[in-house]
Formats: structure tokens, sequence, C-alpha cells
């Protein structure tokens, strides 16, 4: 009987075991395929008109991407007009969007049928260089609405920041968006846990996704708090400035160009985040949904920030635009070391809205 009792405890521990062991199971000899199949995501064998579309849009998109962020780049660098906090902020905004430009052009030659050449390593690598791009995008867009609202509320000529402190948030802004790129890598997946795998991201866990989205979503709510605090700043001096002399118009005009060019980067990163972000919240949360045919499209749009980002910044600045006619047409810059005497600077420029010329004593923006 005694025997008998402890055969069964045995049999008894020995199923524990079993389940134990199957529920920590992980699958990181697995191949993709397998994953796709547990999530249900289609994965191609063979190239179809959409998704030679979608490919050949991508790398165009992507070429686009990295010589327009280049040319800003190299346009700061020679330009000693240019050398000052908010130049390099925007320097590094266009360094992670020509990153992100890479890391679309690595997805581009690594998606559809090519999918399934990957090992678990290097889909986790492929994802992650998207995120950690899209990352420091991100937080370089909310480290300059930040820097502009500084400048405005204070009137300065430029931030008082030194350059020591621009590098500190720089390197802080690409440690935290490596970090963001590297923790699906290092243990927040599905594969020791399949049941939780997302529909988009077969490899990913569904909490993580959440945290990602709500991540960025928070980023995007305090970019628009942010810029809405500068938009009323603004339209109230402006509309103070519209009761005195017409000798303040050049300045009255200034205030209003910084007006137009916070609806285009407000508009612009609503259009091409807002839908991706909703989409990732509605593969976890809505089961009827049928989030895995838009979701090509909505990466795309979601690319398309960081070809947007260089003409929206900088391309809309008539200094930035002549040295970019330098660079292309190899031409020496003239004056490096002073102002554009007698030239008409852009009234739209986001820059030079709060921004004047750095020999100009005038510390106040009206």
């Amino acid at each position: 009987m005694l025997l008998s009792a402890l055969s069964q405890r045995e049999s008894l521990v020995e199923a524990l075991q079993t389940s134990f062991n199957m529920e920590e199971q992980c699958y990181y000899n697995e191949t993709i395929a397998f994953f796709y199949n547990k999530s249900g995501k289609y994965l191609a064998t063979e190239w179809n008109t959409v998704s030679k579309l979608v490919m050949g849009l991508g790398i165009t998109v992507c070429i686009f991407i990295m010589l327009a962020n280049l040319l800003v780049m190299v346009a700061i660098y020679i330009n000693r007009r240019f050398h000052f906090p908010i130049y390099y902020l925007m320097a590094n905004l266009a360094a992670a969007d020509f990153f992100a430009g890479l890391a679309y052009f690595y997805l581009m030659f690594n998606t559809g049928p090519n999918t399934r050449r990957l090992t678990v390593s290097t889909w986790l690598l492929r994802q992650g260089l998207i995120d950690t791009s899209l990352t420091a995008s991100v937080a370089n867009l909310l480290a300059i609405a930040i820097e502009r609202h500084i400048t405005v509320f204070r009137m300065q000529l430029h931030t008082r920041m030194s350059n020591r402190r621009v590098v500190v948030v720089i390197m802080i802004i690409w440690t935290m968006s490596i970090i963001m790129g590297a923790i699906p890598s290092v243990g927040w997946n599905c594969i020791c846990d399949i049941e939780t795998c997302s529909s988009m991201a077969p490899l990913y866990s569904n909490s993580y996704l959440v945290f990602w989205a709500i991540f960025n979503l928070v980023t995007f709510v305090v970019m628009v708090v942010l810029y809405a605090h500068i938009f009323m700043y603004v339209r109230q001096r402006t509309m103070r400035m519209s009761r005195h002399s017409s000798g303040q118009r050049r300045n009255r005009d200034t205030m209003m160009s910084l007006l137009k060019t916070v609806v285009i980067v407000l508009g612009a990163f609503i259009v091409c985040w807002t839908p991706g972000l909703v989409l990732l919240l509605l593969d976890v949360f809505c089961n009827e949904c049928n989030v895995l045919a838009y979701e090509k499209f909505f990466l795309l749009l979601a690319e398309f920030n960081s070809a947007m980002n260089p003409i929206i910044y900088s391309y809309r600045d008539k200094e930035m635009s002549v040295t970019f006619k330098q660079i292309l047409c190899c031409q020496r810059q003239e004056n490096v070391n002073g102002t554009a005497e007698g030239s008409d600077r852009s009234a739209s420029s986001f820059n030079h809205t709060v921004l004047s010329s750095p020999h100009n004593n005038d510390h106040s923006v009206v």
C-alpha cells in the first residue's frame, strides 16, 4: 500500500515537472515559419505584385531618406552659421533618420519570401534596428520641441545650452534608443511564451508592443502640448504686436511663420505615426480587426516621416537651401563667418523664426 502511494506520488511529481517544462519551453531553434504559423500571419513563399510594389517603393524612399539626411548633416557641418545647439540637434535628427533609412533598407531585402531565410536572432536584429531608429527620430523631435519651447519663452537668440550639454543630450537619445531596440532581443519576447506572440510581429510579446506604442504615443502627446503652448504664446504676442507700428511687421511675420511651421510639423507627425501606433494597439486588443491587411502600408507611412523631416526642418530655411545648392553644385561657400548681407531669409523658416543673426544684439523675438 505504501509502495503504491509512493509510486503515485512520483508519477504526480513527474507529470507536474513535465507540465512545467512544457510551459517554460523556449523555441530559439525553431524556424521563422514556425512563429508565423503560430501567430496566424501569412508568410509568403514567392513575390507577388503588391509585395514587389511595396518593396520597390520602400527602397526608393530609403535611398531618398539617406541622401536627404546626409545632405542636411553636411550642410550643418560646413556652414558655420549653423554651429549652434538647435542645429546640432537637427543634425542628430538627420543622423537618426539616416539610420532609419539604413534600417528600412535592410528590412526591404529581408522581407516577403526572404523572411523564411532568417533565424530568430537575425529576425530580432531586423526589428530591433527599426525600433532603434524610430525611437531615435521621435526622441530627437521631442528634444527639438523642448529646445524651441525654451528659446521662444526666454526670447533668446539661441539657447544657452553649452555644446557639452548638447552632446550629453545626444548621447542620452541614442542610449535610450538602443536600449528600446534591444529589449526584445534580451528577453522581452514571446519565444518562451508562445501564446503571447503578436500577429504583426510574431516573435514580439503583446505586452512589449503595448509598452512601445504607449511610450511613443505619450511622447507624441508631450510634443503636441509643447507646440500648442508655443502656438498660443506666439498668437498672443502677434495680436499684441498688431496694435503697434508697422516697424514691427517683420517680427510679426516671423512669428506667424512659426505658426505655419508648427502646423506642418504636427500634421506630418500625426499623419505618419498615429496610424501605425494605433494599429499596434488594435493588434493586441482587437481580435476581430484585420490589422495585417494594412501593416505594410502603415509601415511605409511611418517611413515617410524620416523623409519629410529634412524638408520640414531644413529645406524651408533659405540659408539651408543655398547651402544645399552649393554642396550639390560643388561650389565654394562664401562669407561663412558673417551674416548673409542683404539676403531675404525665408519668413517661413522654422529656425529663424526665433533665431536672429548671430551678430544681432537684440535678444528678443519681438
